[in-house]
């Protein structure tokens, strides 16, 4: 199966040639997904349930193309490429710049208890 070189930011994109796997490739039936909502405890009206089941088949075949990628062959198209054009930051040493400066760090804190910032409470216990 042929998968799309550049990325594919949506299920459209992804079958770019609008071919759908025949029915009888299709694992996903009317009755099954009706039964799947219901497990979900989902109502989907009738109406909709069609155009669920294509996007949901859509899905699904979306995760196949996914699974059939082999990456043993052209590793190198998993890495990013730094030929300094592509934008991508230099990288650099790992060493402290600037730290053990709590009182800067807590200046515009609302509230504070010691070096530690006071939040409101969230969650109720």
């Amino acid at each position: 199966q042929q998968v799309p070189r550049t990325p594919a930011w949506s299920l459209t994109e992804l079958h770019q040639d609008g071919a759908r796997v025949p029915e009888a490739d299709s694992v996903l039936t009317t009755d099954k997904l009706r039964e799947l909502a219901e497990l979900c405890h989902l109502h989907i009206d009738e109406a909709r349930l069609p155009g669920m089941l294509r996007d949901v088949e859509s899905i699904i075949q979306c995760t196949k193309t996914i699974q059939a990628v082999t990456v043993d062959e052209n590793i190198d198209d998993l890495y990013a490429k730094d030929d300094g054009e592509s934008g991508s930051a230099p990288l650099r040493e790992d060493v402290v710049t600037e730290g053990n400066c709590p009182e800067a760090i807590l200046a515009n804190a609302a509230e504070k208890v010691g070096y530690y910032f006071k939040v409101p409470k969230v969650l109720q216990d």
